[in-house]
C-alpha cells in the first residue's frame, strides 16, 4: 500500500507498530509513571495515520503530523469510522511548521524512515522543543548516512555520489541491470527518464546526515542526545548480532557501524530548566 491509497480495516488487521518504538515508548512510559491514556505521543511523519490508529487503539493518547495533505485525507474514513476526528489528532504542517499542537505537549515523539527525507532539520529540532514537555523523549529511527544499499531505491552505494550526471548514469545502469524500486508510476517511461526521475528523488527528497552533525542540531535546540545501543535495538531477527552484542568489548565498534553504516536509533531528551 502507498500514500495514495485509503487506509481500510482490512490493512490495519495487518499492520503491526515497529516493535523497537512499543518497547521505547513502553521503557518510558514506565520511567515517567504515566498510564497509557495519560501518555501523549506524536507520530512525526505519520502518513496515513496507521501507528497513530494502532497506538490509540493500544490505548496511549496518540496524534500525528504530516507534511503531505493526501495520506492525511485518506485516513479520515477509518478515522471517522472508529470514532476519531482526524482533524483533531492529525496536524498537515504548513511550511514544515506545525501550528495545531500546544507548547509541552508530548511526553514522546516518534518516528520510522522519516529523518532521511527532511530537508530542515533545524526546524524540526525547534519544533520538537517547543511541542515536548521537560525531561520529554524523541525515538526516531532512521537509515544511517553511508547504510550501503539506498534503501528507497535499492541500489548499492547511490547516496554516496555527488549529485550531478555521475549518480544519474549510475542509476541507469542499475535500471539497464533490472535493478530499481519499479515505481508504478514510471512503468512504460524510457530508462533514461525513470533514470531521471529516480536521481531527482534522490537528490530533492533524501538528507543523509552524520551522527555529528544530527546531534549538533538537537543539542542547540535543548536536547541531550544519545543514539540507542545495538544491544538494545532488539534482535529477534538477527541472532548473529544479538551474539556479538553480548561481548562489551565488541559493542564500542558494532554501535558505531550501527550510527554510520546501518540503521541510527536517535534518542533525544529535552533538558529540564
Amino acid at each position: 500500500m502507498t500514500k495514495h491509497d485509503i487506509l481500510t480495516e482490512q490493512e490495519m488487521s495487518g499492520f503491526a507498530m515497529n516493535q523497537r518504538v512499543v518497547r521505547q515508548i513502553e521503557h518510558f512510559r514506565e520511567k515517567m509513571n504515566l498510564e497509557k491514556s495519560q501518555m501523549n505521543i506524536l507520530d512525526w511523519g505519520c502518513g496515513r495515520g496507521r501507528a497513530v490508529a494502532w497506538l490509540r487503539a493500544d490505548g496511549y493518547n496518540a496524534f500525528g503530523a504530516d507534511v503531505d495533505a493526501e495520506p492525511i485525507e485518506n485516513c479520515r474514513p477509518l478515522f471517522t469510522a472508529r470514532g476519531m476526528d482526524a482533524n483533531a489528532l492529525i496536524s498537515l504542517l504548513e511550511d514544515g511548521e506545525e501550528r495545531k499542537f500546544p507548547d509541552d505537549f508530548f511526553h514522546f515523539t516518534c518516528s520510522d524512515g522519516v529523518f532521511e527525507h527532511v530537508r530542515d532539520i533545524e526546524q524540526v529540532a525547534a519544533t520538537f522543543e517547543r511541542l515536548t514537555v521537560a525531561g520529554g523523549v524523541g525515538v526516531h529511527f532512521f537509515p544511517a548516512h553511508k547504510h550501503v544499499v539506498e534503501i528507497h531505491l535499492f541500489m548499492p552505494f547511490v547516496h554516496w555520489l555527488p549529485e550531478n550526471k555521475l549518480r544519474k548514469i549510475y542509476i541507469l545502469l542499475w535500471l539497464l541491470l533490472g535493478k530499481g524500486p519499479g515505481w508504478k508510476e514510471l512503468r512504460g517511461r524510457s530508462k533514461w527518464e525513470q533514470a531521471h526521475a529516480y536521481y531527482e528523488y534522490s537528490a530533492l527528497k533524501t538528507y543523509y546526515r552524520t551522527p555529528r552533525q544530527i546531534t549538533e542540531v538537537f543539542a542547540r535546540h535543548g536536547f541531550k542526545v544519545d543514539f540507542i545501543s545495538l544491544a538494545d535495538f532488539g534482535l529477534e531477527r538477527h541472532p548473529l548480532l544479538a551474539r556479538l552484542a553480548g561481548f562489551r568489548v565488541l559493542r564500542p565498534l558494532l554501535d558505531w557501524g550501527m550510527r554510520n553504516v546501518g540503521q541510527v536509533g536517535l534518542l533525544i531528551t529535552k533538558k529540564k530548566c
